[in-house]
């Protein structure tokens, strides 16, 4: 076994977290560690040969990214991350690479794959080119289509191939992330970090990660998302191919640029992107008909491009969630409990949302407490507002959500930083949200003259009696804002007791 303490021996550990993380700096050392400390012996002395022939002058940002291309989970974890502006920009950096990596799997290998897999490819009709990219799982490798095809079918497209021996490694380190929450579990005293049910929180995030070597359920995912946007001509899925196996998925290619790499002349152009790829990938999902609406569950930049007819694509399919009628009308109610400051609905709505049952009220009505009295110092009751109080709620109450509500808060994070991006900080997902909002409720409006005043079929899920309860409590609200505001007035100009003691 290696000590790992070598890689972390790096007064800068911190620096690298960013301000706001940098106190999990001692938790994040102790799971990485325990991690690497997991993996077998061929593949530890692999990592370690590749730390010591780099060069003594690179940095912890550079060892921790070339850590990560090592290990698949890993490097997941770094896609997940890389727009995350709390993070120092250096590692942001490094990161970022994850998103899309140049090819190192043989074309032989690939060529071996794709015969045991479809057979002979010259027999498909198809000219391969030269491998495109890698990932954490596959490599993609462009084709031609020579042979004849209906009129529409794609004549160029992408096998999604994955690697060598990847089921079994993903396997592995998966596995390994149950031992990373046994050992959080037992130190969250010395390590400073709230006492939340790491193993079982981790093993949510095995059972989906683990459909990501299994390419039945993206090619099957494929096929929901082309009819989910159907209807959005501002959005373009790859269109599945016929040539597709558990370990080879063949579908559309996409001609673009990644969605964070445009160059545009003005500020205009870069809110409307940034507001397109909100209204695809979190809004068609919040305010859709359907009863279960199916959200991309990895929407990093790595996966979205701007195509060259201007449309969003979207990319890589094997991990999604979808959000059902529950999930969707409690969200509605926690933002209509933050517009009218309304503590107790909040608390209802969070508890409704509370997949163990094990969350601790007297914390959970604080944690909404002190998020209520953001909403009276300025901040907007909007999905950055929500998201805070769900991470508040799961770090201090001990609250679980079920996982593709954990999901989905995960995607709202990921997306945030690709939004800073794409817009040069000059946009935020709420400001999309509410316009998206705006135009649902308004095309709604005629019908709700002749819909039951209780009922929440609509793509907003309010019902009449949501309405008319909220310009009802115009004046109840105005009070609570009042007297919460000059009891924090109070609590504040308290002034502290002194001692008498004299020194």
């Amino acid at each position: 076994m290696s000590n790992w303490n070598f890689l972390f021996a790096h007064a800068d550990f911190e620096s690298v977290l960013g301000t706001t993380y940098a106190r999990f700096a001692p938790p994040v050392k102790a799971g990485l560690a325990t991690f690497l400390e997991g993996l077998p012996a061929n593949e530890q002395s692999a990592i370690l040969e590749l730390q010591a022939g780099l060069p003594p002058e690179t940095t912890l940002s550079e060892r921790l990214g070339a850590l990560a291309r090592q290990c698949p989970v890993l490097h997941k974890l770094g896609q997940v991350l890389a727009r995350d502006r709390r993070l120092s920009p250096e590692f942001r950096v490094q990161l970022r690479q994850l998103e899309s990596l140049p090819p190192t799997i043989p074309v032989e290998t690939i060529e071996s794959t794709l015969t045991r897999e479809l057979g002979a490819v010259e027999r498909l009709g198809v000219k391969l080119q030269p491998p495109l990219a890698e990932a954490s799982v596959a490599v993609v490798v462009p084709f031609e289509v020579e042979s004849p095809l209906p009129t529409g079918t794609p004549n160029q497209g992408v096998f999604k191939i994955l690697k060598p021996g990847i089921e079994e490694r993903l396997e592995m380190e998966l596995g390994l992330l149950g031992r990373v929450g046994e050992h959080l579990d037992q130190r969250c005293e010395e390590l400073g970090i709230p006492h939340v049910d790491y193993e079982d929180a981790f093993r949510e995030v095995k059972r989906k990660l683990i459909d990501e070597v299994d390419l039945t359920h993206e090619q099957k995912h494929l096929r929901q998302a082309q009819s989910f946007y159907a209807d959005d001509p501002g959005v373009q899925i790859p269109t599945l191919l016929d040539y597709s196996t558990p370990r080879v998925t063949a579908m559309e290619r996409l001609f673009g640029e990644q969605i964070t790499e445009p160059v545009f002349e003005n500020r205009k152009d870069r809110r409307q992107l940034a507001a397109r790829i909100v209204k695809s990938l979190v809004a068609d999902a919040v305010f859709s008909r359907s009863s279960d609406a199916m959200f991309h569950g990895d929407p990093h930049a790595g996966n979205l491009i701007l195509t060259r007819d201007g449309r969003v694509g979207i990319h890589d399919w094997s991990l999604t969630g979808s959000l059902g009628e529950a999930e969707r009308v409690a969200i509605v109610q926690l933002v209509l409990g933050a517009i009218t400051l309304d503590s107790k609905s909040i608390v209802t709505y969070l508890k409704k949302l509370d997949h163990s049952k094990t969350s601790n009220s007297e914390v959970l009505e604080l944690v909404v407490d002190d998020w209520v009295a953001r909403i009276r110092r300025g901040q907007f009751p909007g999905f950055t507002w929500l998201t805070g109080l769900f991470g508040d709620a799961v770090e201090k109450a001990r609250l679980r959500f079920a996982p593709d509500l954990m999901l989905f808060r995960k995607s709202l994070h990921t997306l945030e930083g690709v939004i800073a991006d794409v817009s040069a900080d000059s946009f935020r997902i709420d400001e999309a949200m509410l316009i998206d909002f705006l135009r649902h409720f308004s095309q709604e409006w005629p019908r709700r003259w002749i819909t039951r005043p209780d009922s929440r079929d609509f793509a907003t899920r309010l019902s009449n009696f949501d309405i008319s309860k909220l310009a009802l409590s115009y004046p109840s609200t105005f009070l609570r804002f009042w007297v919460g505001f000059i009891g924090n007035l109070v609590r504040n100009l308290k002034v502290p007791e002194t001692s008498n003691d004299c020194n």
